[in-house]
Parts: structure tokens; C-alpha cells; sequence
């Protein structure tokens, strides 16, 4: 009996640590806890994978009415009180500035708000619309863009509703959230929209996406950023970003910081 009980505790104690991650539970593309899908949860189960953790995903509730990037409902809170071990998708240092017990890995892919339109004769370029509206949804640094470029705007609540404004004529393109753009575009097949070829996001419209964990988790964090630069390099992010409609940026060299608006400023 003592050999049997000792090499039960031995076997217990072989068994990996599970990754924790904390998902919203209905936020696609990112995360959809019914049926179990999006990006984050297949790069969080790929993670697991490349560190040898089983992932246990931790559901949260969340408000469905919050769209704008930075003012997102991301449970880094919970993470903070260690009820998971890490948090994707988190666009950058301001995300995390109120919850001091955090840090953000490297960063491993990019979104933007993104122009489309509808397939050919759209321009590129936002100084092209001085004559032709844009349809932004409201209240997003997108607005405030046209209008620093004196685009005439039209305001929408919703990025849905935003690209139907173009499909009806109320908008020649719209400048809104890519991944959440392309997700509808992804689901919605019959909507004759598509992102506009060679439109480059300004740095005043973007951010780059890093995993969180919590800052005395530097070993975990160095591991997820080695097991994400493989995921990159082998194609399987630029995959599940094909998957869910999101746009493939990789990291952008600049981002969103008042330096950029105070420029759209001059």
C-alpha cells in the first residue's frame, strides 16, 4: 500500500498546470462559448498546444453594447486575482494602464479600422472623400479621423449597420473596426462589401494585439511569446485570422498615441 500511494502523488505531480484563459463568453471573432469557437480560443487552444498545458477556457459574461477598441470590457481584473492566467488579444500598454498587476508579452498580430467598399472604384485613400461620405460607427476614433481629413461623415451604431449603409447608398465607404467588420462580411456572404486593396491604416486607426498575464508571470509570459512567434512563422495565426475574417496584419511599426491624433491635428 505505501508503494501504490507513493506513486499515486508521484503520477499527480507529473501532470501539467492547465492554462487558464479568460474569454468573453459572446464576442466573435475573438470568443463564442456556444458553440465553442473564435480566434482567441483556437489561438489559446494552439498556445496550450505548443507549451504542452491542457487550456481550461474561463467564461465571462460581458456587455454586448461596448464596440469601441479602448473601451473594451476585458476581464483583466479577473486576471489580476489570478481566476486565469492570461488574456489575448489586448490591444497595448493603455489597455492595461488601471490595473497595475499586469504586463503585456510581445506583440503578435495588428488591427485597424479598416476601409471598405463596395469591389472596385473606391480609392485608397482617406483624402480621396472630401466630396463622398463615409460611414463610421459612432462614437470611435474613426469619426474623429474624417473629420481631421474634412470627410463628410455618416454616423451609424453599429459596424453592421455602417456597412449596410453603404450597400443601401447612404455611404460611399465605411471606416470601421477590420475584425468586426470582417467577421460579418465572413458570415454575411451575401453583402457585396469587401476591404479596400491598398489602403494603408493610418497610425491614429491602429493598435497591435499582445497576450497579458500577470507581471510576476514572466517565465509564462516568455513562454506564450516563443509559442506564438512559431505560430506565426509556421502560418497557423494568418490561418484562424482567415477563419474568422480578420484582417492578417502583422505587428504594426506604429500605433494609436496622442502623438498620432495631435499630427491629424495639424
Amino acid at each position: 500500500m505505501l508503494v501504490l500511494s507513493s506513486l499515486g502523488r508521484f503520477s499527480f505531480a507529473e501532470e501539467p498546470t492547465p492554462l487558464r484563459v479568460c474569454l468573453l463568453e459572446d464576442n466573435l471573432p475573438y470568443a463564442a462559448r456556444q458553440p465553442e469557437s473564435g480566434f482567441d480560443l483556437e489561438t489559446a487552444r494552439a498556445i496550450a498546444a505548443g507549451l504542452q498545458r491542457p487550456l481550461i477556457p474561463v467564461w465571462v459574461k460581458h456587455s454586448r453594447s461596448i464596440d469601441e477598441l479602448t473601451e473594451s470590457d476585458l476581464p483583466l481584473r479577473r486576471l489580476a486575482r489570478h481566476e486565469c492566467d492570461a488574456i489575448l488579444s489586448v490591444p497595448g500598454q493603455e489597455a492595461i494602464q488601471d490595473v497595475p498587476k499586469l504586463a503585456l508579452g510581445r506583440p503578435y498580430y495588428g488591427a485597424a479600422f479598416e476601409l471598405l467598399g463596395r469591389d472596385g472604384g473606391v480609392p485608397p485613400r482617406l483624402e480621396a472623400f472630401r466630396e463622398r461620405p463615409v460611414a463610421v460607427q459612432a462614437q470611435t476614433i474613426a469619426d474623429f479621423v474624417l473629420h481631421a481629413h474634412k470627410v463628410p461623415v455618416r454616423t451609424f451604431f453599429s459596424v453592421e449597420a455602417a456597412l449596410l449603409g453603404v450597400v443601401q447608398g447612404e455611404a460611399e465607404a465605411a471606416l470601421v473596426w477590420g475584425p468586426t467588420a470582417g467577421w460579418y462580411l465572413r458570415t454575411h456572404p451575401a453583402v457585396q462589401l469587401s476591404f479596400v486593396t491598398g489602403y494603408e491604416p493610418p497610425a491614429a486607426v491602429r493598435w497591435n494585439a499582445h497576450v497579458a498575464t500577470r507581471e510576476d508571470d514572466a517565465g509564462l509570459r516568455e513562454a506564450i511569446d516563443t509559442v506564438l512567434a512559431q505560430l506565426s512563422a509556421d502560418g497557423t495565426l494568418q490561418t484562424l485570422m482567415a477563419r474568422y475574417g480578420i484582417p492578417p496584419h502583422a505587428p504594426f511599426d506604429s500605433t494609436y498615441s496622442l502623438a498620432e491624433i495631435e499630427k491629424l491635428r495639424q
